[in-house]
């Protein structure tokens, strides 16, 4: 009922938008930061509380793109603090802003998110913020440093945690593919599974890649929840043992439950 009453809301006010001119620099940015406030408010509705893990007064900050690492938004623990360029704040935003107040339409609706990238955008980083201060609580990083590493027995695995997360969180429907296939999707003989592999571009290696997180996350987000879950993601990297994805991936989600019941 409230996903129909969401959507409706948002029909009323389509695709046009508000954008920013540069000459009302201020007003951009009260836009934007209610933008960023509505957006924390429609995770919140949608998945629940969010543990008491993310700082309640985030801040929101603008800067030039060249203070950046690739001129991306990042997520400031120390400050607490979102961190946009400059730039986004000329994107074009939901008219009216108070649309943004709920979190399905624009991932059910194709059109509504190629014409608000930046809604998305925003939700990626508060999710990087709620993922960072989890992960810090237990003295680590998100991502987790394997997503950087040169082995592809360490980096495959965090990729898989990063892309189950980020399916789950921005897909409305779980893609379709066979789930029986675990000899596929989590490889038992993982030394095997590697010599097989052309390039990180290889679809036997993608479909690892995300169909293996999917497979890897979605039960433990059912049983407890997206707040609950994603704390421990990123408080657990998930690792390959005994060169056996499918073994690990058990593992992984036993001891999850172990922790989490």
């Amino acid at each position: 009922m409230m996903r129909l009453g969401l959507a409706c809301l948002v029909l009323l006010f389509p695709t046009l938008g508000l954008t920013c001119e540069s000459v009302n620099r201020e007003q951009c940015k009260q836009r934007f930061t209610a933008l960023v406030t509505y957006r924390t408010q429609a995770i919140t509705t949608a998945f629940g509380d969010l543990l008491d893990t993310l700082p309640t007064a985030l801040e929101v900050r603008f800067v030039g793109t060249k203070e950046l690492v690739d001129g991306k938004e990042i997520y400031d623990q120390e400050q607490h603090t979102l961190v946009f360029p400059r730039r986004l704040l000329s994107s074009k935003v939901p008219n009216p802003i108070r649309a943004a107040a709920y979190y399905w339409p624009f991932y059910e609706n194709e059109q509504y998110r190629n014409a608000f990238p930046v809604v998305e955008t925003i939700d990626q980083l508060i999710w990087t913020a709620y993922l960072q201060e989890a992960a810090k609580a237990r003295g680590l990083s998100w991502p987790h440093k394997d997503c950087k590493s040169s082995d592809l027995a360490q980096r495959l695995p965090c990729e898989m945690l990063v892309e189950g997360i980020n399916e789950h969180l921005k897909e409305v429907r779980t893609p379709i593919f066979n789930a029986n296939r675990l000899d596929l999707i989590w490889p038992e003989d993982f030394a095997r599974f590697r010599r097989g592999l052309w390039n990180k571009g290889d679809q036997t290696y993608l479909d690892v890649q995300r169909y293996g997180g999917i497979l890897l996350i979605g039960p433990l987000i059912d049983q407890f929840g997206v707040p609950r879950a994603l704390a421990y993601f990123a408080q657990t990297p998930f690792q390959i043992e005994d060169n056996n994805v499918r073994l690990s991936a058990q593992r992984y989600q036993e001891r999850a439950r172990q922790e989490l019941d």
